[in-house]
């Protein structure tokens, strides 16, 4: 099973290659308004993006099945709850609350990504899981330090935040991928993982590179959100659903697509209420992200009393 996921994951990687190449192409021959790129960037994070995340109600079903007969009921009250949670929370300390969400997206990105090829428990890996995951955090503030800031300071409601120092995260950029390259080549030279694996990893870390140094911020989030993470996600669940991995894609799609569709829905329709109120481009980023850190914390909070 873990071989066929290794096998599909290097197949969406070349084909991630592929896109990388004419989107590349496309950006440049073709200039689109920045506000253009945010709503395609917010339909694609509204669809492809959270769609394994809606998967969760079939997958909290294993963890209540034998303590209530209610359980969807008691999985829609606390998912529900914990959204709401997120975003009252936010309203009041956004500061403390993206920050927060930062590392546990971190530990969770990098958790995700790498657990195909790093399958054996040992009391280092939460460190080069954060380490990759906080990637996806220091490569826009590295090559768009100024453009990151900036969606930053929307998110804290503020017109001008900088949670770190640009000095600061060219230093850190550097010994992160140091880290992680010296930690890798630990774990191959210990047989913890095949040549093979070191070279996919190496390679996914490349084109998280790519993507944050030729697209700006929320274009590059978008990209590995969609079609390095999530497709991965996609994967691991077609792979429990069936041996056969193309029915287990359209099984899982089948589930997935009712809470797919009603998030979408409610994500679309605080677009327009908030586009009322504030610049559009403002109220998709802050919806993006925010409404994604909503949807995270329930998100790692199930998956965590899934493997305990």
């Amino acid at each position: 099973m873990n071989t066929n996921l290794k096998k599909y994951t290097a197949i969406i990687n070349i084909l991630f290659s592929i896109l990388i190449i004419f989107l590349f192409i496309f950006q440049n021959l073709i200039n689109l308004p920045f506000l253009n790129k945010s709503i395609i960037c917010f339909f694609l994070i509204a669809t492809i993006g959270i769609s394994h995340g809606a998967y969760d109600s079939y997958k909290a079903q294993i963890f209540f099945y034998k303590n209530t007969k209610y359980t969807k009921l008691l999985f829609y009250l606390s998912y529900i709850s914990l959204v709401l949670f997120v975003f009252y929370t936010w309203y009041l300390n956004p500061k403390i609350s993206l920050i927060i969400f930062l590392i546990i997206s971190s530990l969770h990105f990098g958790k995700e990504d790498l657990e195909i090829y790093i399958t054996r428990i040992f009391k280092f890996r939460s460190i080069i899981f954060f380490l990759k995951g906080s990637l996806i955090i220091l490569l826009p503030l590295y090559f768009s330090f100024n453009e990151t800031n900036e969606i930053f300071s929307k998110l804290l409601f503020s017109k001008q935040s900088s949670l770190i120092a640009n000095n600061l995260v060219n230093i850190l950029l550097p010994i992160n991928l140091l880290f992680q390259f010296l930690f890798y080549l630990y774990f191959f030279l210990k047989k913890k993982i095949s040549f093979k694996d070191l070279f996919v990893i190496i390679f996914e870390i490349f084109l998280t590179i790519i993507i944050f140094k030729f697209f700006s911020t929320i274009v590059a989030f978008t990209l590995y959100f969609c079609f390095i993470h999530s497709m991965k996600n996609i994967l691991i669940i077609a792979s429990e659903l069936n041996s056969n991995i193309y029915t287990g894609i359209k099984t899982f799609a089948l589930r997935a697509l009712p809470i797919t569709i009603v998030t979408f829905l409610i994500l679309f329709a605080s677009l327009y209420f908030f586009s009322n109120i504030d610049i559009l481009e403002d109220v998709l980023q802050k919806i993006i992200f925010i409404g994604l850190a909503s949807l995270t914390l329930p998100h790692i909070i199930l998956h965590y009393f899934l493997e305990t």
